[in-house]
């Protein structure tokens, strides 16, 4: 009986503890850019049942208003830090595009945020793209950040990543889409 009563006992503490936790995650909120600036938010998916990677980015202002989103995909599906750095690279071309002006770029891959600020070279093909993100960024972005945010502070940019490698072709959202509006 003394057993069945332990069991209990851990099992209420492991229950309290988890949604302690979960309370403790649900803390982390998507922080607006200082003013006069933009925030471009990247997530890259990686569908098991998909030979394609998703790419998603958002952009908003100062104020949150969204302003634009992309998503696209790369076929056929590569390793996790490469995608997670070709998705990185698109972002920074795209925006070039639109000539936002200051703009703050959030990333949920430690990897390649680490990497982007590290100054060694990196002779991959990761490394390759990587080295490619800093010549963009070193030309078009000189008062722009990349930071490195908790997965759940991007889960409006990780809805269009993940929807991304089901759609046909590249998709640009002016206005702001069903499957992100409710966030």
């Amino acid at each position: 009986m003394n057993f069945l009563n332990d069991w209990k006992n851990i099992k209420s503490v492991q229950t309290a503890t988890s949604v302690d936790m979960q309370a403790e995650m649900t803390v982390i909120k998507w922080k607006k850019p200082s003013p006069r600036r933009i925030k471009c938010n990247i997530d890259v998916a990686f569908p098991s049942n998909n030979n394609r990677i998703g790419i998603g980015i958002y952009i908003r202002d100062e104020t949150c208003a969204f302003i634009c989103a992309k998503t696209e995909w790369v076929e056929p599906r590569c390793e996790v830090h490469i995608g997670e750095a070709l998705g990185f690279l698109s972002a920074l071309q795209w925006v070039h595009e639109l000539n936002l002006g200051l703009v703050d770029f959030e990333r949920d891959s430690k990897l390649v945020v680490d990497s982007f600020h590290y100054h060694r070279k990196n002779f991959t093909e990761f490394g390759a793209i990587i080295q490619h993100c800093k010549v963009i960024f070193s030309s078009f972005y000189v008062n722009s950040t990349v930071d490195f945010v908790m997965r759940q502070t991007n889960e409006v940019v990780h809805a269009l990543a993940t929807a991304a490698p089901f759609l046909a072709i590249v998709q640009i959202m002016v206005d702001i889409p069903d499957c992100i509006n409710t966030f």
